[in-house]
Parts: structure tokens; sequence; C-alpha cells
């Protein structure tokens, strides 16, 4: 029997080479849900219009975003920031608001879900704000959110993956209480190197994720030569394949724009 499946392009809005690659995979039928950096520089109305055409086959959701762009803050010192509960969290919910609204804006409608770039909706004092932010601002019709608890194996990524999952018993604790849906089964995580073996991986959690799991990706045309920029064409390149169809053919998944949620 058929499984379905959430295969989820982050970063749309981070540039036009990404937006354009994830526009054509989810008219291609290979992406179901896409999360939007809606301070980022190809936020626009040019591309929310031609998102907002893809609604009936991709969930649209924001990609809360804190460590890219102006006053970003670099990922490590957001980390220790957190973590110590020495954090401006006057500044991370004026981020979050405005963020919502922009996406509201473009879109006319709330996110479906809510997920963070480089998982800082796990953080703690972050998870707070987000989680209490959204049970606020939506009440009943609250988004869905990313539980960025990822397998150990099945990767190269170990060690962040441990550490998500640490950061996630408090995240979920917290999730719980304020009656937030979140993910119940969740991949995507590797070392974003373009020799990791994409499409290794990816017929792997096609194959072992359960029914209703969400895939995070990242796809992109991009004119660079940095590690993640490879990843992205590596990424793209795979999705768009022949491989990719007989992959999702073989492993009877079809595409969902709602994972099972707990």
């Amino acid at each position: 029997m058929s499984r379905s499946l959430v295969l989820c392009a982050d970063d749309f809005g981070l540039s036009e080479g990404i937006n354009r690659a994830i526009l054509a995979l989810i008219r291609q039928g290979r992406l179901s849900a896409t999360s939007c950096m809606t301070t980022m520089p190809a936020w626009h109305a040019e591309a929310a219009t031609e998102l907002l055409a893809l609604h009936g086959k991709a969930a649209l959701g924001l990609h809360f975003n804190l460590t890219e762009g102006d006053h970003a803050t670099p990922l490590g010192q957001l980390m220790q920031q957190s973590l110590s509960g020495r954090i401006d969290r006057q500044h991370i919910q004026q981020a979050l608001e405005t963020q919502l609204d922009r996406f509201e804006q473009q879109l006319g409608h709330a996110p479906d879900f809510v997920d963070g770039h480089q998982h800082i909706q796990m953080f703690p004092v972050i998870r707070q704000i987000v989680l209490t932010t959204l049970a606020r601002r939506y009440g009943h019709n609250c988004p869905w959110i990313r539980v960025s608890t990822p397998a150990l194996s099945g990767h190269d990524a170990r060690f962040k993956a441990l550490i998500l999952n640490m950061m996630g018993v408090g995240f979920e604790r917290m999730r719980r209480r304020y009656a937030i849906a979140g993910t119940r089964d969740f991949a995507g995580m590797y070392s974003l190197q373009p020799e990791a073996g994409f499409g290794t991986m990816m017929t792997h959690w096609f194959n072992t994720l359960p029914d209703g799991g969400l895939i995070m990706c990242h796809p992109g045309y991009t004119d660079g030569r940095s590690p993640l920029a490879r990843a992205r064409e590596e990424e793209r390149n795979w999705l768009a394949s022949a491989a990719c169809a007989n992959a999702l053919q073989q492993h009877q998944r079809t595409l969902s724009k709602r994972p099972a949620l707990l």
C-alpha cells in the first residue's frame, strides 16, 4: 500500500535561483511543501504570486530566520545565547512577528506550518517565543510546526542529530503544553556536502521513514562554488531526475501536503 510523504524544500526567498528550482520541482510533482524566508532579497510580490498559484500542490510555511541577512546572529553565537538564557527576547519576538506579517501580506493567509532556518525553532527560549506567539496569534487555527528530531543513523551528521534530539525533549514538552500540532517523523539531516550521497540517503529515507513523515531538502540553482552551493545543485538534479521518480515508485511513496502530526 502507498505511504504518504511530505517533501519540503527550505529557503524559498533566499535567492532567485533557489526560488526558481523550488517552483519548478513543485510543478513537476517532486515537492509537496516549501518554507519561506520572508525577510530575504528574493521574497517579493512576483515570487509570492508564483508560489501562491501552486498552493493546491504544496503546503506553504514560514522558515523563521535569525541567522541570515540583515541583523543576523551567527548560528554558534545564537545557540550559546539561547542555551545560557542571555538572549534578546524582544528582538526574537519582533523578528518573528515581522516575518509572519510579511508572509501574510504577500500570500494573503497564515502559514500552513512553521519551521526554523538551521532548526532555531528548537532552541531554548526561542522555542517558547515561537510557540507562545503562534498560540496567541492563531488560536485554534494554529499552523503545525516542524519537530526537527532526526534518526541518529542513515546520514553523516550524527552529532548534529544528537544535539537536536536532546533539544527535542524540552521542545516536545513545551509544544504539548501549548497544544500545537507537530510533525511525528522527520528526516533530511546531513552534512550538506556535495559528496555526501544525497540520492542514496533520500532512497534510504523513502524506504524507512514511517507513513506521514517529512523530509526536508535544500535544492537550488546556484552559481557559487562553495560546498553548500554544489550540494543545492546536487539536490535539485536528483529531485528532478528519473532516479527520484523511480525511488518514489519503488518504495510506494505518495507526496502529501500534510504530515502525520502529534
